[in-house]
């Protein structure tokens, strides 16, 4: 990494020179002249690259660690290690900003309502061999659920596999986010259910993805989305008719 060239033009709206260094870090990972997997220098290192102190560049790096861009291993001789970013980050702060605004679950299920049948066809023109057995795998393992919330959280990784075999990044980020916010209020839905329903439920979700990946697998883009648009919501009769859910997003309580 060549770190030694901070770009001083563009951060001086900062009023903290440690909001000045990790927007500067941020940006050398996104322009790739650091990766995942790589280490940044030291602390000290940076210290004398940026020329600030130490309570400065361990704020900075703070700053980075709480965005899950970076790890800090205390007692390492090496930098701090640079990672991918995890979901869950960056749903909870978006979470917190929707539910703050009021936003309702409906919300979020007509958001992705109106994205997943697109992504799903898309998956249908670009899937590879590779992503059909993923997905295959996948539901076997889904159909030995233990209960319905052990599948509940199988049928997650489902619909991130479709997703990634549309191969289109931006929809793979926006559906992950929305899937990961309403996760929760599904499981919130399905808790109650008794052992017949869950595993009734689990049946026929299973038949649907079943039949999703067959579309897939034949190049059905049309028949893929329109399947997906009647059938992909999950939890079913069980959404329509729970008590125990609020009209409200409440990931905070």
């Amino acid at each position: 990494m060549d770190a030694s060239t901070p770009g001083r033009g563009r951060v001086t709206k900062f009023s903290k020179f440690s909001e000045m260094v990790a927007d500067d870090l941020r940006g050398k990972v996104a322009r790739g002249e650091v990766r995942p997997g790589d280490h940044l220098p030291s602390e000290t290192e940076l210290m004398d690259i940026y020329g600030v102190a130490r309570p400065t560049m361990r704020e900075a790096l703070r700053i980075l660690e709480s965005e899950s861009l970076i790890s800090l291993r205390r007692g390492s001789h090496r930098g701090p290690l640079v990672q991918v970013p995890d979901i869950g980050v960056l749903a909870r702060r978006t979470g917190l900003r929707l539910q703050m605004q009021g936003t309702s679950i409906n919300d979020l299920v007509e958001a992705r309502a109106v994205m997943e049948p697109g992504v799903v066809a898309l998956a249908a023109k670009r899937r590879t061999g590779s992503d059909l057995q993923e997905m295959r795998d996948c539901l076997k393992i889904a159909g030995d659920s233990r209960n319905v919330l052990d599948f509940v959280r199988r049928a997650a990784e489902f619909h991130v596999l479709v997703v990634r075999s549309s191969h289109n990044r931006t929809m793979m980020l926006l559906v992950q986010l929305v899937s990961s916010l309403l996760q929760h209020q599904y499981e919130s839905v399905l808790r109650n259910v008794s052992e017949d329903e869950g595993r009734e439920f689990i049946e026929q979700s299973i038949a649907r993805y079943e039949h999703l990946t067959e579309l897939i697998e034949n190049r059905d883009a049309e028949g893929a989305a329109d399947f997906w648009a009647a059938h992909g919501t999950v939890g079913g009769e069980f959404w329509a008719t729970s008590r125990s859910l609020g009209p409200r997003l409440e990931l905070y309580s």
